[in-house]
């Protein structure tokens, strides 16, 4: 009679982004705890979790995770959801004055500037209305500075 096996480290992967988007593993290791980007010696952000289990990530820039270092597989989904978890940022501060966001009223986001009296709706399509600009620079204006601050977040 054999030993029954013991599992030691499970290995899972996954996929956070499709096609050609890429990661800032910059941006990331500078807001994800416990992670560590050396371009120079690997091409992966190594994030090191150890709440609500002891696990590492390998996130690269590609958007694939490979998960090691847990005992079971469901241990490993609850690395990984943790891992995607850490990885929602909270929007500059700035930004946050200007939301509002009730997805069970409207699916859109709406920010609004007093400076400029424009309403700008973004959609998790990432197609947006801009409302209230009296000139085009005004409406380009709003884009930019919109896009540069939530850009990050948007599915691409």
């Amino acid at each position: 009679m054999y030993q029954k096996a013991i599992i030691q480290n499970v290995v899972s992967t996954a996929t956070l982004l499709e096609c050609d988007n890429k990661l800032d593993l910059n941006k990331l290791e500078a807001n994800i705890p416990n992670a560590k980007y050396r371009p120079e010696r690997f091409s992966a952000l190594t994030i090191k979790m150890k709440e609500p289990l002891t696990a590492t990530a390998l996130l690269f820039a590609n958007g694939r995770i490979v998960c090691v270092g847990t005992k079971a597989a469901k241990d490993s989904e609850t690395a990984l959801i943790s891992l995607y978890d850490s990885m929602r940022f909270a929007p500059p501060s700035w930004l946050a004055r200007h939301i509002s966001y009730n997805p069970e009223f409207f699916p859109g986001v709406c920010l609004r500037f007093k400076e400029s009296r424009t309403v700008i709706i973004v959609f998790t399509t990432g197609k947006a209305i801009i409302t209230g600009a009296h000139t085009e620079e005004e409406i380009y204006s709003t884009q930019n500075k919109v896009y540069n601050s939530i850009s990050m977040f948007m599915k691409k």
